[in-house]
């Protein structure tokens, strides 16, 4: 099936000729309608002669050579159901119905002919010449054609123009012809929005398009409207803002599609170009890649083609100094790996000779090799290469004993530290067991060591503090004591003051040590500060320091009343001695 034609044709111009400025027809059969109307723009009318054509034929000649016949016609319809005409000898498609057609007999069929060509002037009859005017949309001047040869003069076979009065009549005959466009221009609208499902569709419809007549992101507006306006999906969107609206769209993803094209060619292009430096240069003898330069070994590389996959010749060279400085910094990675490598291993040959006792934290490189047999010392591991030299084995030696040294302080160190936890601990439970006496009474702040020893010997946290140091029980001993009854010495000065002032209302006889303390309790609080006081010597540690006020009472009490008791007994014996000593003497006299 052929193509229908665009919507705004032109008549048939397989054979069509063009006016050069000097008033030659030139052959323009291979442009399309729209091409050849732009060039008959840009050319301007030809000047005011008769072409060489017209006139070089009779009227009858040029009708019967130009004149299609019937036969060469075919009617077909379009997507849209309008019917278009095809000449399968021009190879022209067109929705004018031919004259050379039998019109319809049907009525109104006059106007038919009169609009099949909504381009046609008006009020023009046809010659027998087949001449027939033509007006340009885009610029509203007249054109006259004949089926072979495009013209802006007006042929003599058309006759004379028009008279000036009728120019009014052309007006409203165009203006008829305009309307009756854009009537069909709404109804192409309506019968495309048939096509597309919702407006999204048209959308994609309208970008189609764009992509399809290869739109650039920086196309002007009225370059596009140029370029497309004939496609019917150009009525795809119902609005100037839709289109526009959809055009801005289209640029900015085609504008980012085509640097994304651009940057992959980059990248494919910098890739084939670093493929050849792999495969050339290290080919080249002379190439050192501390020390070539570009100019160097160019024309190994100009020779494949891949070198010309990048254009520039800066950033081939960037690109070798580049891929030089690469290699350089990878053999230098190798290198280093390589020399990793030898030391581990002989790294890994030390230890084996630490395991078998040939040397210590303490031996020096002489001995070491001294201890070594001559299998050892021609290991692969061992020997000198150029992956480690002889100062290199006696660094990593030193770094090996030092590593020795160092593992050797630390279990030193982790032994002293568990050996001082260990007699803490000790401490600790000896310290525990003398506040277990002080609370039975057996240590006082007051006791001596040598009052307490064999007693306190026979426990058994004795023997591991004795462990720690002959003396080390009497020093804790001391310190025990020396720092209770310091606290001892201070409570006391506030308990005696306390004592003196509240003995007339407690009895010592009649209270336990209990009841003492709540008595002192009960006495002092009407005074905070002393009540306070009274309330954490009743927690003092290990024994209450009112418990050993109350008990230093009781002892000096018990002094007292055996003293009075003593000197009673005293007095009755010198009573007795007095009298037995008058009696003597009465019986003297």
């Amino acid at each position: 099936m052929p193509p229908p034609p665009r919507k705004q044709q032109h008549p048939p111009m397989q054979q069509q000729q063009l006016f050069s400025p000097n008033g030659q027809t030139q052959p323009v059969g291979q442009f399309p309608p729209h091409q050849q109307m732009q060039m008959m723009n840009q050319q301007g009318p030809p000047p005011q002669v008769s072409p060489q054509p017209v006139a070089a034929a009779s009227p009858a000649s040029a009708a019967a050579a130009s004149a299609p016949t019937a036969d060469e016609w075919t009617e077909h319809r379009s997507v849209q159901g309008i019917p278009y005409y095809f000449n399968t000898i021009t190879n022209v498609s067109t929705y004018d119905r031919p004259a050379s057609l039998s019109q319809p007999l049907q009525n109104g069929a006059a106007a038919g002919s009169a609009t099949s060509s909504p381009t046609k002037a008006s009020g023009t009859s046809a010659p027998a010449t087949s001449w027939q005017t033509y007006t340009d949309q885009n610029t509203g001047k007249k054109y006259y054609s004949n089926g072979a040869t495009v013209t802006w003069t007006r042929p003599p076979e058309l006759g004379p123009d028009e008279p000036a009065d009728n120019s009014a009549s052309n007006k409203r005959s165009s203006a008829s012809e305009n309307e009756s466009s854009k009537k069909k221009r709404k109804k192409g609208e309506k019968d495309d929005g048939c096509l597309y499902a919702n407006k999204a569709e048209a959308v994609a419809a309208f970008k189609g398009l764009l992509l399809a007549k290869d739109i650039a992101p920086t196309t002007k507006w009225n370059d596009v409207v140029r370029i497309c306006s004939e496609d019917a999906r150009w009525e795809a969107c119902n609005s100037i803002g839709e289109r526009k609206q959809a055009l801005a769209e289209y640029q900015t993803k085609r504008a980012n599609e085509l640097r994304d094209v651009k940057r992959q060619e980059k990248v494919r292009a910098k890739e084939a170009y670093q493929r050849l430096l792999t495969d050339i240069l290290p080919t080249v003898k002379t190439f050192s890649p501390g020390s070539s330069r570009f100019m160097d070994v160019r024309d190994f590389l100009s020779k494949d083609d891949r070198f010309y996959a990048v254009d520039d010749e800066t950033t081939r060279e960037e690109l070798f100094y580049e891929f030089v400085e690469e290699m350089r910094k990878r053999e230098e990675r190798n290198k280093r790996s390589k020399k990793r490598e030898a030391k581990d291993a002989y790294l890994a040959f030390l230890k084996l000779r630490e395991e078998d006792g040939k040397f210590t934290f303490a031996s020096t490189w002489a001995s070491f090799i001294s201890s070594l047999g001559d299998e050892e010392k021609n290991d692969s591991r061992f020997i000198v290469s150029a992956n480690m030299s002889e100062s290199d084995r006696e660094l990593y030696f030193s770094d090996y004993v030092i590593e020795l040294q160092n593992a050797e302080d630390e279990k030193r160190r982790r032994i002293r530290d568990a050996r001082r936890r260990a007699e803490k601990a000790q401490r600790d439970a000896y310290r525990e067991k003398l506040r277990e006496f002080a609370k039975l009474g057996t240590v006082i702040p007051s006791t001596h060591w040598r009052s307490v020893e064999d007693k306190i010997a026979s426990d058994p946290c004795y023997e591991p503090v004795l462990a720690q140091g002959r003396d080390v029980p009497m020093e804790i001993f001391n310190d025990f004591v020396d720092d209770w009854n310091e606290q001892y010495r201070r409570d006391r000065s506030t308990l005696s003051r306390l004592w003196e002032s509240s003995k007339k209302e407690i009895k010592l006889d009649e209270s336990t040590g209990v009841d003492f303390s709540k008595k002192l309790l009960d006495y002092s609080a009407n005074s905070p500060d002393i009540y306070a006081d009274i309330r954490r010597m009743s927690n003092n540690e290990p024994l209450s320091s009112i418990m050993l006020f109350f008990n230093e009472l009781k002892a000096n009490a018990g002094v007292n009343s055996a003293n009075k008791r003593s000197s009673l007994l005293n007095d009755e014996d010198s009573s007795e001695d007095e009298g037995e000593i008058k009696e003597d003497g009465e019986e003297a006299k």
